[in-house]
């Protein structure tokens, strides 16, 4: 209830500015089409975002043209009578600018897609990625004296709330060897991924080479962690993805130091990124818990969460690990009886395939992309 309060403290505390609150659509029914309505759980959040916001002096409601928009919109509609007005998705440089010139305050319920340039677009302050499974965050803009700030808020539900509990890995599935992927894209192989796993004293040394040739990716990764926690210690990636790229990180304490050069979305820090910051806590790296899914404990009954680190832009998110069931599948090395993993919130969320018998990661599959990941050769020593 305290955080209730505190929540409805800060909307009201910016009412007298011109705000602009900022939101992907609520939960989608995942069947197939185009233009599909909102789960019960989505539903339940168009309803809680309209209780957030009911007092936030909304003015304009503004949604794209779709069903899970417009029924995410409705809730706040209803309550307030103020109808919802239709905006091109397509054209959000002139969107902005509307906006900008409006008055009074504004709900604008956009997609994962739009809603990150968007905010950037009107608050000139750079935003990460929106994943598949993000429904809950809340980007509020305050618009004054020809400036701009931007506050994060969240919906409800939210795994925000989550505790964060220490990791200890199965140290008995680590093997120092390689495994050769296939890289697809659309199902079709476009180039290879070479995993190396070596363990000295008390780190694992983790490698990867990506080669994606006709896509002009070429990429160098060097990570290694802690045995017992998992945590990072060094991330190095070198070449290009159609640019060059160079990021360097060295972990101590928990503070983050080194540099970061890569091409980024338009609405993320440009250019040679300088970071110095202390990392929250049970923070670990996406190459290294992706490589090292097989040591990973995970439940039927419970989902492990985790703060991850993008090395590439230096963005921390929370990720949600679940167990979602067993299956028996087949990639190019041959068939193998394996369980299998969902991150969720790692924009893109992922599926893992690791094999049961000798645990290892066969196959990665990211969600809502067009990329994926099969096992070719492997030897393990």
């Amino acid at each position: 209830m305290k955080k209730i309060w505190l929540l409805i403290a800060l909307i009201s505390s910016v009412a007298k500015s011109e705000t602009i609150y900022l939101i992907r659509h609520a939960e989608k029914v995942d069947d197939g089409s185009k233009d599909p309505v909102l789960t019960l759980q989505g539903q339940q959040r168009a309803h809680n975002i309209a209780d957030m916001l009911s007092h936030a002096g909304i003015q304009h409601i503004y949604s794209t043209d779709y069903r899970r928009t417009q029924l995410t919109a409705k809730p706040l509609s209803e309550f307030l009578g103020t109808p919802v007005i239709s905006y091109d998705p397509s054209q959000l440089v002139d969107f902005a600018e509307q906006l900008k010139q409006q008055t009074g305050n504004v709900l604008v319920v956009g997609h994962s897609n739009t809603t990150p340039m968007l905010t950037f677009l009107l608050s000139k302050q750079s935003v990460f990625n929106l994943d598949e499974a993000d429904f809950d965050n809340v980007f509020q803009v305050v618009l004054k004296d020809d400036k701009a700030s931007l506050n994060m808020l969240k919906s409800s539900p939210s795994n925000a709330t989550h505790k964060l509990k220490p990791i200890k890995p199965d140290s008995d599935h680590f093997f120092s060897g390689e495994l050769l992927f296939n890289s697809l894209y659309k199902g079709q192989v476009v180039g290879q991924t070479k995993h190396v796993f070596k363990k000295r004293d008390e780190q694992y040394l983790l490698s990867e080479v990506t080669r994606v040739e006709s896509m002009k990716i070429k990429t160098d990764t060097k990570v290694s962690v802690d045995v017992d926690t998992l945590k990072p210690i060094y991330l190095s990636i070198n070449g290009s993805i159609d640019a060059p790229v160079d990021v360097k990180l060295d972990w101590s304490n928990d503070v983050l130091k080194g540099h970061s050069k890569v091409t980024r979305e338009p609405f993320k820090r440009q250019g040679e990124i300088q970071l110095n910051e202390r990392l929250r806590s049970q923070t670990l790296e996406q190459n290294s818990i992706r490589m090292l899914a097989h040591l990973i404990p995970v439940s039927e009954a419970h989902s492990l969460f985790i703060n991850r680190l993008d090395g590439l832009d230096g963005g921390q998110r929370l990720i949600e690990i679940s167990y979602q069931g067993e299956e028996r599948i087949t990639v190019p090395v041959g068939i193998f009886d394996t369980y299998k993993v969902k991150f969720s919130g790692g924009a893109p969320s992922q599926y893992l395939w690791i094999d049961k018998n000798q645990a290892k990661v066969v196959k990665v599959e990211e969600i809502k992309s067009p990329w994926s990941y099969e096992l070719v050769d492997f030897t393990v020593q």
